[in-house]
C-alpha cells in the first residue's frame, strides 16, 4: 500500500499526469482513494517485482512522496499464522508466543490479532495531520 502525498502548488501538475498516467505491466492495481481534504492518495496495488513498482513511480518522483507499507489482508494473514504455527508444531509454538501458551492460549492470541488488524483497517483512512 502505498500513501502519496503532494504539496497544493503542485496539484495541477499531479493531476495532469495522473490523467493521462496508465499503470505499468506487472502492477496490479486492487484500489485506489483520494483524500477529500487534502493532497493525498492511498493505493493498493500488488506489484510482480521491483521494477514494476519503480517504474510506476517513476512519473511522479520529484513531483509526490511515497510512503510505502506491505500489506496483506487480515483472513490472510491469520490463516498464514494459524499454518505456520501448526507446522512449527506445539514446541515451536510455544517458543514463538511464550513458555507456557496452550492451543487455546494461541487461537485466544490470533483472535486478538485478527480483531487489532481490523480496528487498525477501519481507521486507516481516517484523516490524520500529514506530517511528512
Amino acid at each position: 500500500m502505498d500513501i502519496i502525498t503532494w504539496e497544493l502548488k503542485d496539484s495541477e501538475k499531479v493531476n495532469s499526469c495522473y490523467m493521462n498516467y496508465e499503470y505499468p505491466k506487472g502492477l496490479k492495481v486492487i484500489d485506489e482513494w483520494i483524500d477529500l481534504a487534502g493532497y493525498r492518495m492511498f493505493l493498493i496495488y500488488e506489484a510482480e517485482d521491483e521494477k514494476a513498482y519503480a517504474a510506476a513511480n517513476l512519473p511522479f518522483i520529484g513531483l509526490c512522496r511515497f510512503e510505502t507499507f506491505p500489506v496483506m489482508k487480515a483472513e490472510k494473514y491469520m490463516q498464514m499464522v494459524q499454518e505456520l504455527a501448526e507446522k512449527a508444531g506445539e514446541k515451536g509454538s510455544e517458543v514463538a508466543l511464550g513458555e507456557e501458551a496452550t492451543g487455546d492460549e494461541i487461537l485466544e492470541q490470533i483472535e486478538g490479532l485478527k480483531k487489532r488488524v481490523e480496528r487498525l483497517e477501519h481507521h486507516s483512512f481516517i484523516q490524520q495531520e500529514d506530517t511528512t
